[in-house]
């Protein structure tokens, strides 16, 4: 046999088992590379809807599927934690909204067992006292609702932030409180007129609710920034709660009845409102004595649109 034949044959025997043994090497490299993104696969595809708290592992290669591995981990942290608030606002919820419900209940009980004990006059005026706060209740549910899918759906035009200041401030005077206007200065904006009065009427109501004899608004234009204040005589807010008053259904004194603390809500929506409006909300003291929650919005565009 000659050298030629020699090498065909080597060539004919040699190079299907090389290719075999190319394949067999390839599909256990990509096999052992892929390992652990099918663990991730599976343990993802393992986690249910209502519970997850697994995580998946992270391989100590530190290449770009442990980076995957880290990146999927948090991902379902913040998906939990999401769940976890969903979880305690309809919590939350359900126990406001059972509140005026079973009020309503008590009495009208007591009005049918001891029918002289009470009126029809006395009864209707606690129903509609009662259907009121659940009417607002459900409103501000709803806002809220909106505002975490991702839009109010402003309607922007101009704003006189003054006229709005000085109408909440008449609504809210009552017999035994002062409110100052005099700090209330012309302040425009362009934002949602609707949204933006009930950001401050929320204030307003929080000042009076919690003032002993006193609440001063304000209104001013400081550069470029429209700034809104509301101050009352009140107990204050202390500084180690003046991030958590913002959040849903909180109440500082959980013994109030939401008859006359409310629900915990009008400054998670406030803070929402003034988010929507590129604007912050914050907290500190009153020269009052009480607290000074402060609105900025910036004033841009103003100018270029007419009243």
């Amino acid at each position: 046999m000659c050298i030629r034949d020699r090498a065909g044959v080597a060539l004919l025997i040699g190079l299907p088992l090389l290719i075999g043994l190319v394949g067999f090497t390839t599909w256990r490299v990509v096999g052992a590379a892929l390992a652990p993104v099918e663990s991730i696969r599976s343990e993802v595809a393992s986690i249910g809807a209502t519970d997850i708290a697994n995580r998946v592992p992270v391989p100590a290669s530190g290449d770009e599927v442990a980076g995957l591995a880290t990146t999927m981990n948090k991902m379902l942290d913040r998906l939990e934690g999401a769940q976890r608030q969903q979880r305690r606002f309809v919590s939350d919820a359900s126990h406001e909204l059972r509140s005026p419900l079973a009020a309503i209940r008590q009495h009208a009980e007591v009005a049918e067992a001891h029918p002289d004990r009470t009126t029809p006059r006395a009864l209707a005026r606690v129903v509609l006292a009662e259907e009121d706060r659940l009417e607002r209740l459900v409103d501000d549910l709803l806002l809220l609702a909106r505002s975490d899918e991702g839009g109010l759906g402003l309607r922007r035009a101009v704003v006189d932030l003054d006229d709005l200041a000085l109408d909440e401030a008449h609504r809210t005077a009552t017999p035994g409180l002062l409110i100052g206007t005099t700090g209330v200065d012309t302040t425009r904006v362009v934002g949602d007129a609707t949204l933006l009065r009930r950001a401050i009427r929320n204030l307003v109501d929080n000042a009076a609710r919690h003032a002993v004899r006193r609440v001063e608004v304000s209104t001013r234009t400081d550069g470029g920034t429209a700034v809104i204040s509301v101050h009352d005589d009140g107990p204050g807010v202390p500084p180690e709660h003046r991030d958590s008053v913002f959040r849903r259904f909180v109440r500082l004194d959980d013994s109030r009845s939401t008859t006359d603390g409310g629900a915990g809500l009008g400054l998670a929506i406030t803070r929402d409102i003034v988010a929507a409006h590129d604007g912050c909300v914050t907290i500190g003291d009153s020269p009052l004595g009480g607290a000074a929650v402060t609105i900025e919005l910036p004033k841009r565009e103003v100018e270029d649109r007419p009243a």
